[in-house]
């Protein structure tokens, strides 16, 4: 081989490997060549600040199913990087950006961090959030979808996601007006192979891990999961790529008889697991816990409430049999206000909990909430709150083993205040955030998990939805190559 051939072909691999470091970010490339007669080392590799990230949000969730009753909400998808300083070496510049389908068309945009860039949406298409040089390290991006007025009424704040390869949905369940659509997003552009696996209470859904779909370029599918998985009272959806990365959300509504119950988007759930920590539970009602056992052998599992006072273990959820291929849901005891849920069990499982508001009187019409396990927040997180004004919002934080402090930054409008809030072990604490359009998490010590609760109200009726604090993306891997002498 040449020595011109040899460097090309170096070339390459820093390509290939610098792609599959980044996923959905990216950072800039570098070639180190050795030079004539130098001994070339092993090449050292290295976190870097991305400088180009970009997020996916659904869209309008409800429409365009094939054969599936279009409901229109009034969404708003609003994207920011946080202040200057919270990520430490963050270069200025840059530019944030809300696009639209596969043509990308441009719905909003701006340069300035800490200010949301928002816009709305009546299209059957997905929105992407994309941030570059000094506004991608941080990126966060949330969609609020919301119907008032009559049956379909709801309120789904959702936190829109790095798309990934494989992604499990906890959510959904039977009836003949509760139906579920998976929504999901291709933010590539090359056509991705997905496939979807149903697990539930009497294990694996005959054929759904025969189904595939290709989703092309920049652009989404619906599927019903009514359709794959009929009368399956206790669904998670494990969705699968090849060829590229995807987002997915499940997206439920919940029509009793003729009592509406609401709607939600369950999001991607922490990989199976032996210790699940589930946050941001926020109650006034009925809660139960689904887990899923993708293994072949029976799970035992324990479940504590992480509460405001502490780990409590309630006799009842000391030894839950989890069979293999299965799913089971289980009633936590009643408890009000904010708590989390510790898991542990002797196989991996994946876990969510789910909670709702009703209103006391009349049928007694409502709204509920999923929020799934989820990995510590690294770096930073954040939830952005736009075109809420009138409910409540509240920050959940909810630590594991290891207490936690972490730094939290509170938007509203142009004024941003701090403070610092600290966890203890097995614990959740609250912190109100008043008429905040956005917050931000920045851990210091601990390993923490978070969400925020959102409450309203349409005519006497609850609304209620419970976002994740996300990781953001912030670093990647950079992995430089050095030419070998041939």
């Amino acid at each position: 081989m040449s020595r011109a051939a040899g460097i090309v072909r170096a070339a390459a691999v820093a390509v290939v490997a610098a792609g599959v470091a980044v996923g959905a970010t990216h950072v800039s490339g570098s070639l180190q060549l050795a030079s004539p007669g130098e001994r070339a080392g092993l090449p050292e590799t290295s976190s870097v600040l991305v400088d180009d990230a970009t997020l996916v949000c659904p869209g309008q969730q409800r429409l365009g199913g094939v054969g599936l009753r279009d409901v229109e909400g009034q969404v708003t998808v609003a994207a920011a990087a946080p202040d200057a300083g919270t990520v430490a070496g963050s270069p200025s510049g840059g530019a944030l950006s809300l696009l639209s389908g596969s043509d990308a068309s441009g719905l909003a945009q701006g340069d300035a961090a800490g200010s949301l860039v928002s816009s709305t949406t009546t299209s059957a298409e997905a929105v992407f959030a994309r941030g570059t040089k000094g506004l991608a390290p941080g990126l966060v991006a949330t969609q609020v979808w919301k119907h008032t007025g009559d049956d379909d009424r709801g309120l789904a704040v959702t936190p829109c996601q790095v798309p990934s390869s494989d992604v499990w949905l906890v959510g959904g369940g039977s009836g003949a007006s509760r139906t579920e659509r998976v929504v999901v997003t291709n933010p590539g552009a090359n056509a991705v192979t997905v496939t979807t696996e149903v697990l539930g209470r009497q294990g694996r859904v005959a054929g759904t891990d025969d189904r595939s779909i290709s989703v092309a370029p920049r652009s989404r599918v619906v599927v019903s999961l009514d359709a794959v998985a009929p009368d399956e009272a206790g669904p998670v959806v494990h969705v699968s790529a090849t060829g590229g990365v995807v987002s997915a959300v499940l997206d439920e509504q919940w029509i009793d008889g003729a009592t509406a119950r609401g709607i939600e988007d369950a999001t991607r759930a922490a990989t199976p697991g032996t210790d699940l920590v589930v946050p941001g539970i926020d109650a006034s009602g009925s809660v139960w816990a689904r887990l899923a056992n993708p293994g072949t052998t029976e799970a035992l599992a324990q479940v504590r409430l992480l509460t405001d006072a502490g780990p409590v273990q309630p006799d009842a959820l000391r030894a839950v049999r989890v069979p293999a291929g299965s799913t089971v849901d289980v009633a936590i005891p009643r408890t009000t206000g904010a708590f989390g849920l510790g898991v542990r069990s002797d196989h991996a499982l994946v876990g969510a909990a789910w909670t709702e508001r009703r209103a006391t009187t009349g049928d007694q019409m409502g709204d509920f909430a999923w929020t799934a396990a989820a990995p510590r927040i690294t770096g930073v997180g954040g939830v952005l709150l736009p075109g809420l004004g009138g409910t409540t919002k509240r920050l959940l934080l909810t630590s594991g083993e290891a207490a936690s402090r972490v730094q939290v930054r509170i938007g509203t409008g142009d004024a941003t205040r701090s403070t610092t809030v600290d966890v203890p072990a097995g614990s959740t604490v609250a912190t109100d955030l008043g008429d905040a359009d956005s917050v931000w998490v920045v851990p210091t010590s601990g390993d923490v998990r978070g969400a925020v609760s959102v409450v309203g109200s349409d005519g006497g009726v609850p609304t209620f939805s419970i976002a994740a604090v996300l990781s953001a993306p912030v670093r990647a891997l950079s992995v430089p190559v050095r030419q070998v002498r041939n």
